[in-house]
C-alpha cells in the first residue's frame, strides 16, 4: 500500500522550495514517488480559495468533488508513495481577497483526507505535512508577498496587525490534528529547522514518505527577501504611478535585485 503525503503549505514556510526541489529531481525520484502539483489541481485549489474567502459550504462541496476527481487519476494499486504538494489547498494567502486566517484548514484537510482515505484505501498511510515558521517572520514575509502582487501601501508594524490571527501556524497545526487524526498524522516542520538540509523541507518530506536520497543532489539556494526591497516596493506602491505603470517599475526593481544575486541564499543558512 503508497505512503501518501499531502503538503498543503503554509503560505512562505518553504513550499516553493520544496516543490521546485521536487520538480527539479523529478526524474531521479520517479522510480520511487509520485508528484502531484498545483497544476494537477486547478479546480481543486479554486474552490478551496473560494472557500477560504466566503465559507460557502457549496464551495468546500464543489472542493470535494474537484479533489476526488484530480485524485482518481492517480492508481490506487501503484506501490510508489504519492507527494500532492500545493499551499494552494489551505485558500488565499491570508491578506488577499479579504482573508486573514487559515480558519479553512481544518475542513479543507478534512475534506482532503477523506478522499484520499475513499480512494487508496481506510488503512492507507496518510499524512499531512505543514511547513511552518515564526510568526514574526512569517508576517513579514507574507507582507513582502503582498508587496509584490497588491498595491499594498501599509509599512510591515501596520499590516503585521491584520494578519495576527494567521500567524500562530502552530495553532492551526493543532487545529487541523484535532480533526483529521484519526485517518492521517499531521507532521510539522519549521522552516527555522530545515535550512541544513541539503534538500531544505524536500528532505523531511522525503524521510517521512521513506524515498530514499541515495544519488539526489543537493538543493543549491532558496530565495530571500533581498535588504531595500521591501521599502522600495512600498514607494512605488504609494506613488500615483498608474496601475500599469507600477507593475513595470516592480518588475525593473526586481528584475534588478535577481542580477545582482540577492534574492537567493545559500541553502546552509535557514530563511
Amino acid at each position: 500500500m503508497p505512503r501518501i503525503l499531502l503538503h498543503p503549505g503554509f503560505h512562505k514556510t518553504g513550499t516553493s522550495s520544496l516543490q521546485r526541489g521536487a520538480a527539479e529531481l523529478q526524474r531521479a525520484l520517479r522510480p520511487h514517488l509520485r508528484l502531484m502539483f498545483t497544476h494537477d489541481l486547478i479546480e481543486a485549489t479554486r474552490m478551496a480559495k473560494r472557500f477560504s474567502a466566503y465559507g460557502d459550504q457549496s464551495d468546500l462541496r464543489r472542493f470535494a468533488e474537484s479533489f476526488t476527481a484530480a485524485i482518481r487519476q492517480s492508481d490506487p494499486t501503484d506501490p510508489r508513495a504519492l507527494m500532492i504538494t500545493s499551499e494552494d489547498l489551505c485558500g488565499y494567502i491570508p491578506g488577499n481577497h479579504g482573508v486573514t486566517t487559515y480558519a479553512a484548514a481544518a475542513p479543507l484537510m478534512n475534506v482532503a483526507t477523506a478522499v484520499l482515505a475513499a480512494h487508496f484505501g481506510p488503512a492507507a498511510p496518510i499524512g499531512v505535512l505543514f511547513t511552518t515558521r515564526a510568526p514574526r517572520d512569517w508576517q513579514r514575509s507574507v507582507w513582502w508577498q503582498n508587496l509584490r502582487a497588491l498595491r499594498l501601501t501599509e509599512d510591515f508594524e501596520t499590516y503585521r496587525t491584520h494578519l495576527s490571527g494567521a500567524a500562530d501556524l502552530d495553532s492551526i497545526v493543532d487545529d487541523v490534528d484535532a480533526r483529521i487524526r484519526h485517518r492521517a498524522t499531521v507532521l510539522d516542520a519549521p522552516i527555522e529547522e530545515t535550512g541544513t538540509d541539503p534538500l531544505g523541507p524536500l528532505g523531511i518530506a522525503l524521510d517521512h514518505l521513506e524515498v530514499p536520497r541515495d544519488g539526489l543532489a543537493p538543493l543549491p539556494a532558496h530565495n530571500v527577501q533581498p535588504d531595500g526591497a521591501a521599502e522600495e516596493l512600498l514607494a512605488l506602491n504609494r506613488s500615483a504611478l498608474s496601475d500599469a505603470e507600477l507593475a513595470e517599475a516592480k518588475r525593473t526593481v526586481l528584475k534588478r535585485y535577481r542580477a545582482a544575486g540577492a534574492t537567493r541564499q545559500p541553502r546552509a543558512t535557514p530563511a
